[in-house]
């Protein structure tokens, strides 16, 4: 389990480390909030700066797999959460309320889409039904094994990565679609719960309850999204960036309950006050310690020193910060995170300063 997480950290640094040039930044749509120096704007341009001409039908296909999978198993008689009728009923729910929500908001909004080939952008529907399909086998398959909800879950942000890659849609319309996805599963699976109670349950079924343990060891895998700036940018204004978003991977390894070792790889963009931009990528590692209070709440701080790769040159990348972890599950947390970042890339610049915040989905086990 451990060797898979430390591959897919490793498959993401080889697929990032790509040759690139400086670009100017593209006219962009979407309104005010899609600008260069926006969250959105940066995740875009840090996708247009990595793989410009990226195109793939792969999130067309891969938002449906949780969904084929869990009949799949039902189908060859692998007990899930509830009988078939039953099952039936809740995911005819959960559908119903997830496209009434993601079409009422698309069509109330009418924001224009990263490509501007229409006005629907807000929310993702691909993602929302990745993010349904996956809480469907979350509920259905989640308490025989936690591997399951973290596959489904996979897939799930594998697709609406997928959108941002094939510029179809901004990042906060993905997050918009997740929470949609989310939010009509577990509704969805409420409404039946009050119609059928203690009915049409799997006889082997148990409810795992809440079973968050802090004085066991977790490994932990987060899929992270940021937004840095630069206080020296007026200074050097051209010279230092003004900002950028980043998106990255963070694993923590534990060498006992609440602390141990952090590694992390990232790509982000860094974006000129003239429009300017170019992509650094790096990768660190590091020591975390963690103390959990009020039993969903968790504080983290970490400390990084790693090697960052520039289009200006190579240096060395030291991060530092807290972050604040909500337990949503027995095996799924939610991090927000501030972080102190410093680089130094070439004789101009000896040291770029950054500050970024960003959130995070972890899966822990």
């Amino acid at each position: 389990m451990r060797k898979a997480v430390l591959i897919l950290a490793f498959s993401f640094i080889c697929c990032i480390l790509c040759p690139e040039t400086s670009a100017q930044i593209r006219h962009t749509y979407g309104g005010p909030s899609a600008n260069i120096h926006s969250f959105d704007g940066g995740i875009r341009q840090l996708r247009y700066n990595a793989v410009p001409d990226f195109s793939s039908p792969y999130d067309d296909y891969l938002q449906y797999a949780p969904a084929i999978a869990m009949v799949g198993m039902k189908v060859s008689g692998y007990d899930s959460r509830t009988q078939w009728g039953r099952m039936l009923v809740s995911d005819a729910f959960s559908a119903a309320i997830m496209a009434g929500l993601v079409n009422g908001i698309k069509y109330t909004v009418r924001r224009p889409r990263p490509d501007g080939s229409s006005n629907n952008s807000f929310p993702s529907g691909h993602t929302a039904t990745a993010f349904m399909v996956a809480t469907m086998m979350h509920k259905e398959y989640g308490w025989r094994s936690p591997w399951f909800s973290f596959g489904a879950y996979t897939a799930a942000t594998a697709t609406a990565i997928g959108r941002i890659l094939n510029d179809r849609h901004w990042s906060s319309d993905l997050l918009g679609g997740a929470i949609i996805g989310i939010a009509a599963t577990q509704l969805g699976y409420l409404i039946t719960d009050r119609i059928f109670k203690d009915k049409y349950l799997t006889d082997r079924y148990a409810d795992p309850g809440f079973t968050y343990d802090p004085s066991l060891r977790h490994y932990e895998a987060s899929v992270y999204f940021g937004y840095r700036f630069f206080p020296g940018y007026r200074k050097k204004e051209n010279v230092i960036p003004h900002s950028g978003s980043s998106v990255g991977v963070h694993v923590n390894i534990p060498f006992s309950p609440g602390n141990g070792l952090c590694l992390r790889t990232g790509a982000n963009s860094m974006t000129r006050s003239d429009g300017k931009s170019s992509n650094m990528y790096s990768i660190a590692a590091g020591c975390y310690w963690q103390w959990p209070f009020a039993r969903i709440l968790e504080l983290e701080t970490r400390l990084m020193l790693g090697y960052a790769w520039h289009r200006e040159g190579n240096g060395i990348d030291l991060a530092a910060g807290p972050a604040l972890s909500v337990i949503t599950g027995n095996n799924f947390k939610l991090k927000a995170f501030a972080e102190y970042e410093t680089y130094t890339f070439t004789d101009s610049k000896p040291l770029v300063h950054s500050i970024q915040t960003g959130l995070a989905a972890t899966f822990f086990w």
